[in-house]
């Protein structure tokens, strides 16, 4: 019974050292070698000590080595999840300041008021177009004001041409007067 146990206890670490070992080598090779070359005796298996101390020497290195290689892999883990944790943190900052960018690419200071793109757009836009609405107001009173001042010049002119015109007969009317007041003077005189 006592071997039994422990050949089943050889055989498990057999099993988990099998990882370890190269595969022409392995433990389970070692096992299945030692367990054929071992002699029987009543449904029992003999083993020879040397070579299941041979065995428990693999075993035991094989165990060592995963132990170690486990050991590494902790290591390596904590390291990658250390490593992680810093990558996290430094992308949450340069997402935080990529956000920030955005927002300032986004922004605008005008007269010392924040103001976003699209709205500084929208009030440059507005200024343009009542400054356009003025300058087309101002255009329309310019030319009606032109066309008024030309008219007014016109009637102007026709006014001094007619008072010309006036003075003339005016004149003539008075110089016409004059020669028959001139003519009745002359005549009560020879009378």
């Amino acid at each position: 019974m006592k071997n039994t146990i422990i050949l089943s206890v050889t055989l498990l670490t057999f099993t988990l050292s099998s990882y370890a070992q190269s595969e022409t080598n392995t433990i389970e090779n070692q096992f299945n070698t030692l367990t054929s070359q071992s002699n029987n005796w009543q449904n029992y298996k003999v083993v020879e000590k040397n070579k299941l101390q041979h065995l428990q020497q693999s075993v035991k290195d094989s165990i060592s080595s995963l132990q170690t290689t486990i050991q590494q892999n902790k290591k390596a883990l904590i390291e990658q999840k250390t490593s992680i944790d810093s990558l996290s943190s430094q992308l949450q900052i340069l997402q935080k300041d990529l956000a920030s960018a955005v927002e300032q690419e986004n922004n605008l200071d005008f007269i010392g008021i924040s103001t976003h793109k699209s709205t500084f757009k929208i009030v440059v836009w507005s200024i343009i177009l009542i400054l356009l609405l003025i300058l087309g107001i101002l255009f329309t009173q310019f030319k009606k004001s032109f066309t008024d001042t030309k008219d007014a010049r016109k009637k102007q002119i026709e006014a001094e041409s007619e008072l010309e015109e006036y003075k003339k007969l005016a004149l003539e009317r008075e110089q016409k007067i004059r020669r028959q007041l001139q003519d009745e003077i002359n005549k009560n005189k020879r009378s």
